[in-house]
């Protein structure tokens, strides 16, 4: 493992990097854990949490001074590329070694939907900022369950997508953290690559609804929507069209069996298979009962 002299992590309260403050704060790794609201901070060792926003470069620069590598996340926004630009342009400035970004599966400037095109944007600046970087493209992630689906199990025990019987190999965000830490921490192996991460099987959502099941006693139903209902519930939650879009693109990719490809990246870094759906139903059995 390499010496990290300091880390600074964005999307520090996202669903991976919180994942990833364990890991480090474990590893005994000194943390700068950004976040734009102190109080979602919960603290641990090694861990320093900042307040900055990524919509205003002159904030970060006490977040990334003297950190050796910078974890970039955050949730997609109007001004997505410019913000993760200002961390990218901003870790040139501080001279950090190693940028790990999170990305998304299908980056491509020629995506049909609209994150995975953001993405692709910043994945171009990050190669030519002339940092070392790693990107990491996880599948759908299981915690993205404990959402709205959490809601509709709690409440009627169903599960409404319109995916279809299609399969994706969704993945734990716990998986994604270690992932992200021996990037991080191993960046000789990890430098300039970029890594399409998986679970270990590609599932649909009866499967899911099935391992739910089981882990609360209780039977869950999935319900399959046509694509036109599935914009009208997002459009009454008040969703913004850019999301709706996003959604509908990827169910359709599912839906039409191009998303179920699996690989073996997650066991090769970890030395250890990926977390299962019963893994997860089971640990987060008490969102859904």
């Amino acid at each position: 493992m390499g010496t990290l002299k300091k880390v600074t992590v964005f999307g520090a309260t996202g669903k991976v990097g919180k994942e990833l403050l364990k890991f480090l704060s474990g590893a005994g790794i000194h943390t700068i854990a950004v976040t734009r609201d102190k109080n979602k901070a919960k603290e641990m060792p090694f861990v320093e949490w900042m307040e900055a926003d990524m919509s205003a470069r002159e904030s970060l620069n006490k977040t990334i001074e003297n950190s050796s590598a910078v974890f970039l996340a955050s949730s997609p926004s109007d001004n997505f590329v410019r913000d993760q630009n200002n961390v990218i342009e901003t870790a040139k400035k501080c001279d950090v070694a190693h940028i790990v970004k999170i990305s998304s599966p299908g980056a491509s400037k020629n995506s049909p939907a609209a994150v995975p095109k953001l993405h692709w944007e910043i994945e171009e600046l990050l190669k030519a900022s002339g940092i070392q970087w790693t990107i990491l493209q996880p599948n759908s992630f299981m915690q993205n369950w404990l959402g709205e689906f959490s809601k509709t199990i709690q409440t009627e025990r169903k599960i409404y997508d319109a995916a279809g019987d299609g399969k994706k190999p969704y993945i734990d965000t716990r998986n994604i953290a270690e992932v992200a830490f021996k990037a991080l921490t191993e960046p000789e192996k990890h430098s300039n690559k970029i890594y399409l991460l998986t679970g270990g099987e590609a599932l649909n959502y009866g499967q899911v609804a099935t391992a739910i099941s089981k882990a609360i006693g209780e039977k869950v139903t999935y319900i399959s929507l046509t694509p036109d209902e599935a914009k009208l519930r997002m459009e009454q939650k008040g969703m913004p069209q850019w999301a709706i879009q996003t959604f509908l693109a990827i169910a359709e990719g599912q839906r039409s069996g191009k998303a179920d490809y699996v690989n073996d990246i997650v066991q090769e870094i970890l030395n250890k298979p990926p977390l299962t759906i019963d893994d997860f139903a089971r640990d987060y059995a008490g969102y859904f009962k």
